[in-house]
């Protein structure tokens, strides 16, 4: 039994090993930034806090930007503002309230949303 458990506690250091080496040999990309000034700060602004720039002066000072590969992250999601196209009626329902505010928004697009006992014309759109 004593040796059965000396296994299991090797076995699980070799996967902690083996974790701990891959996180070590993730693949780091490298991307020229032209020259030197400002080498760290232009390639952190670039890829990121966990990135590196490195002044590379023996190659005419090239800034060499190391950086762990990997997908680039999505783009932020567009911030959505609202505006008012009047109100909502029997002659103007959801179709014309979005007819509406699409010709006011560039791609906006409407809705009508009762507020008490007011019937009015929403717009959405990207700003």
């Amino acid at each position: 039994m004593e040796k059965a458990s000396s296994l299991i506690v090797l076995f699980i250091f070799f996967i902690i090993l083996a974790y701990g080496a891959n996180e070590v040999m993730a693949n780091i990309c490298q991307e020229s930034l032209g020259g030197c000034d400002q080498c760290n700060e232009r390639c952190k602004a670039k890829r990121g806090p966990k990135s590196e720039g490195d002044c590379q002066s023996w190659i005419y000072n090239l800034c060499m930007c190391n950086y762990q590969c990997g997908p680039p992250p999505p783009p932020p999601e567009p911030k959505v503002c609202y505006g008012g196209a009047g109100l909502c009626s029997q002659k103007c329902s959801n179709n014309c309230c979005n007819q509406i505010c699409a010709n006011k928004y560039s791609r906006g697009n409407g809705f009508c949303e009762k507020i008490g006992s007011i019937n009015l014309c929403k717009c959405q759109y990207p700003c």
